[in-house]
């Protein structure tokens, strides 16, 4: 999972894939209907996907095949760099025999190939999938539409964010976690068990992002772009997240743990009492740190405000069916399938700690379970009321830049002791230059 999740942040960070090509695509925008008779479809599909989500695949094929055995379904497991580069040279060129028959897509960028390859998606919407939608967390639903709200993908995973916490190191300083409901509280804590323990609150990745920034601005109800596409990152909620973020270094309660691997080490020797993540860290700690099984917790993000929401979003992906296939039919019962099928829900999570959006997991026993290694606490059922409050986000196809230009300009506010007043304002400045957008109207009050 550790290489899987580094190789994805390199591609937001790098902004290495941002999907400038022009379209060359003259696909049919012909749309697919849902069959009559569904089990009487055949043919052999091709499905593009990385890391975990392939090898959840894999094992739902002979599952899906009990429904459908007319379908031979053919996973392709690549590196999503390598999904990336070559559905782009696909797209461009619009050649069939370069595509597959789906693809997996992580839900940021959707906006961008939407606006580089008009059309190149089917439209589930007219295809017989919109009967599902209200199925899934409303965050979800949101980012796998286009602009004129059509369906353009299969909702698969979501990354509700919580705070994982060293139990023992609460304990030691005299610090309860059910205590901390406002980032004052998770300051003041800070501060105690920095006193008391020498254990820094929070570490950051500093040579490879720190997205705890945006968590802060997406649970504000914000985001880098308004649903009409204008920046925002300008925004009240905007400023609030960076003047807390300087907080942590000014208080003397954060450390630069440099990459992912020092942010590991941090959590694992105690060095680093908190890690404000998403949920798929949980596969990350029990392979790295099993040795620690039992003294680990999870609290919601602290609020802003007294009525503020503590959920925000980090991850999740979705497949996508290119119009250039001549397998649709099949493609969209196989894609239907991974997304809306309990078991297969139930299954990614449990063996590869695949968290759904199918809202009807959530009522599993699974999710009740206390899971031994955060000492009998029912995480899956605390993330799963998370996941059901995130707020719905507007993506849009610059997202990667805004997002790097957000960690460039954090970093640089640390490493050079910046107001996050003219940093913010500086992100602006660049984000405006650099997108050619608008700024919305109350940024500019």
């Amino acid at each position: 999972m550790k290489r899987i999740l580094k190789a994805s942040a390199a591609l937001l960070l790098g902004s290495s894939l941002i999907l400038s090509a022009c379209g060359g695509n003259t696909a049919s925008t012909d749309q697919v209907q849902k069959p009559e008779d569904p089990e009487s479809v055949s043919g052999s599909i091709t499905v593009w996907a990385w890391a975990l989500e392939a090898d959840f695949l894999e094992t739902m094929v002979p599952v899906f095949n009990e429904k459908y055995p007319n379908i031979e379904v053919n996973i392709n497991k690549q590196g999503p760099d390598q999904v990336y580069q070559r559905l782009i040279t696909g797209l461009a060129a619009g050649e069939g025999g370069q595509l597959p028959d789906l693809v997996q897509v992580e839900d940021q960028r959707l906006p961008s190939f939407q606006n580089d390859f008009p059309n190149t998606f089917v439209n589930l919407s007219e295809s017989g999938f919109e009967e599902h939608m209200g199925s899934f967390t409303p965050t979800k639903e949101e980012s796998i539409k286009d602009e004129d709200g059509n369906v353009i993908a299969f909702p698969r995973d979501v990354g509700p964010v919580g705070v994982f916490y060293r139990k023992d190191i609460f304990e030691e300083a005299g610090v309860e976690a059910e205590s901390i409901e406002t980032w004052s509280d998770y300051v003041e804590a800070g501060e105690t068990i920095k006193d008391e323990t020498g254990a820094d609150m929070l570490g950051l990745t500093l040579n490879e992002s720190v997205p705890l920034n945006r968590f802060m601005i997406h649970q504000q109800d914000a985001f880098y772009f308004n649903s009409d596409g204008e920046l925002t990152v300008g925004s009240e909620e905007t400023r609030r997240a960076a003047d807390l973020m300087k907080e942590f270094e000014d208080k003397d309660i954060m450390s630069n743990v440099t990459n992912w691997d020092g942010r590991v080490a941090g959590l694992k020797n105690g060095e680093v009492a908190t890690l404000p993540n998403a949920v798929w860290w949980y596969g990350t700690m029990v392979d790295q740190m099993p040795e620690l099984s039992g003294s680990w917790g999870m609290f919601p993000l602290p609020k802003f405000e007294e009525q503020g929401v503590r959920a925000a979003n980090s991850g999740g992906s979705s497949y996508a069916i290119p119009q250039v296939s001549d397998q649709k039919e099949a493609a969209y019962l196989f894609g239907e399938f991974v997304s809306t099928n309990l078991e297969a829900q139930l299954d990614g999570l449990e063996s590869q700690g695949l968290f759904p959006s199918l809202t009807e997991a959530y009522d599993a026993p699974i999710f009740q379970e206390g899971q031994e290694y955060f000492d009998g606490q029912s995480v899956y059922a605390d993330f799963a009321d998370i996941a059901t409050q995130i707020p719905e986000v507007t993506y849009t196809s610059d997202y990667a830049r805004a997002d790097n230009t957000f960690n460039e300009e954090i970093v640089s506010m640390y490493l050079y002791d910046e107001d996050p007043e003219n940093v913010v304002d500086r992100i602006e400045q660049r984000l405006k230059a650099g997108t050619g957008r608008d700024v919305a109207e109350t940024e500019k009050e």
